[in-house]
Order: structure tokens, then sequence, then C-alpha cells
């Protein structure tokens, strides 16, 4: 998933997500409101590992965000989360039920299986604890991943979904897509400052992600980047926007962390706090 920081000629990235939107069901990320029937599909349960194995649905893999993040809300590499999704029974050929608590943990976990390439990933909106309590499932201790390859993860990422700081920066200047702030309104006007800097990627637009139904649809042809502050929160805006638009939607990966600490980007709206102004020589 952690790609480096290099720039594709702008006709390349131009015409690599200009590629045939898919609808979210074509493309496999769908929210859900109660388990699915039948037996074809895997649950992977999100909470902790420690309450996964306490107690979950019969057959649920435990899967907490603490196994996709790193120090400082690092993602791994694609080929350290392929092996992880790999130990724990995945070839990314099934449907993958993400259950847990619901929230930027759940959604999180959701987005990184469905950029890893999982063919189709189902979210359920509903805390996973009122399906156990429910007795229409049969409850029994969730297993974590086992300490080596249960089976090859196989699936294609969707790594065209991914954009760069450099890229999108350049995608800007030839004012081709349109840029979704995730992060509180605060933040995006640059009064609350987490990072290097405060205030937003020039020309984004805040969206509030609690509220989707309101926001409307990108014109045809306009391609939609969204990011919020880093990985956690950005994948998990990404999820939430994916399932309910037609058309792809984008992600700066790393959120505005990366976007503010690199001095060569501009900002909107931008801000500093007095420990920072002080730092960089600041009046």
């Amino acid at each position: 998933m952690k790609i480096s920081d290099t720039m594709l000629p702008l006709p390349l990235l131009w015409m690599m997500l200009m590629v045939s939107p898919l609808s979210a069901a074509a493309t496999g990320l769908v929210y859900i409101d109660q388990l699915p029937d039948g037996d074809g599909w895997r649950l992977l349960d999100s909470r902790s590992v420690e309450r996964c194995e306490q107690r979950s649905i019969q057959g649920a893999r435990c899967l907490s965000v603490d196994q996709l993040l790193g120090q400082r809300d690092r993602l791994p590499s694609l080929r350290d989360i392929t092996w992880l999704l790999g130990s724990l029974g995945l070839s990314g050929e099934e449907t993958v039920v993400i259950a847990g608590r619901p929230g930027l943990e759940r959604d999180f976990i959701a987005g990184v299986i469905y950029l890893a390439g999982q063919r189709r990933v189902l979210v359920l909106r509903t805390p996973l604890s009122q399906s156990i309590s429910s007795k229409n499932w049969p409850v029994g201790p969730g297993q974590r991943r086992s300490m080596s390859r249960e089976t090859q993860y196989v699936a294609t990422p969707r790594d065209r979904q991914i954009v760069l700081r450099h890229e999108l920066w350049r995608l800007i200047q030839a004012q081709s897509p349109r840029v979704l702030d995730a992060r509180s309104d605060a933040e995006y006007w640059g009064v609350r400052i987490r990072g290097y800097r405060g205030g937003h990627i020039p020309g984004a637009e805040h969206l509030d992600i609690t509220d989707l139904q309101s926001t409307r649809m990108t014109a045809n042809g306009i391609q939609t980047v969204i990011y919020g502050h880093a990985p956690l929160d950005s994948i998990a805006s990404f999820t939430r926007l994916q399932s309910q638009w037609e058309e792809s939607v984008y992600l700066l990966i790393d959120g505005w962390r990366v976007w503010a600490a690199d001095s060569t980007l501009p900002v909107d709206s931008e801000s500093f706090n007095d420990d920072q102004k002080l730092r960089v020589g600041y009046q």
C-alpha cells in the first residue's frame, strides 16, 4: 500500500484516472444491515483481538486496526498487507464481511482490504455485538491470524485509486479533480492544527463525512479525490464515500499530514501554531 512518492507523467496519470468508473456494487464495496444468509462469505471481526477471541460469530477471524497500522500510524507495505491477509486464510477471491464497532477502525479495515483487491467487501452497519446476542447466529471464539501464511493472496490491488501528493498537485494545476477534505470543519479552516501546518489543500471542499446523502455528486468526467488527516481517517472516509457513489473515488492515502509537512506544496487558509512559528523563524 505504501508506494514511493514518485511522479508519473501527467498524461499517463490522467489516462489511469480516466479508467471507466464502476459502481460501488460492481467494484465490490457495499454496506449491509444484517449478516448475509448462506455460507458463501467469511467474517473478519474488527474489534480488539482479545474481545474477538473471547466471543464472536462462529468461524470469525480476528483483524484489529493495530495489526494494519505501525508506529505513528504508518501503513505497512502492500506486500506485508497481502501476507497478513494470507495468514487469515484469504486469497482475495472470497466475499468478506467486515464487522465490529461502527466507526473509523471498522471502515479503515474494510478500505484497506478493498484497496488490496478483495473481490467483494461487505461492511456490517450495525454493531457486531447485536448479531452475537441475537441468537440468530452460532457463536464461538474468534480465531486470530496464523503465524505463517495459510494461503496465497492473489487478488489484483486497486492501486489505481491511490494518488500521491505530488501527483495530486499536478492534477490540481491541470484543473482536473474535485478534492474533498473529510476532516473537521475546524481543521479545514486551520483553526485546529494537527501536523506541521493547518489549513487545506488548495481548492478542496469540506466534506461532512457523517452526512454523505446531502453531498452533491461530481460532474461526469471529473475525478473525485478524498483525504483525511492520516491513513486511518483517510481510508475510512474513502470507504464510506466509495460505497455510496457510482463512480470510482480516488484517495490521498497518507492524508493531510504528508501534504502539510511538504513545504513545496501550497495550502489554503494556512496557519501555524506558535511553537512551529518560532521554530521556522516567524516573528
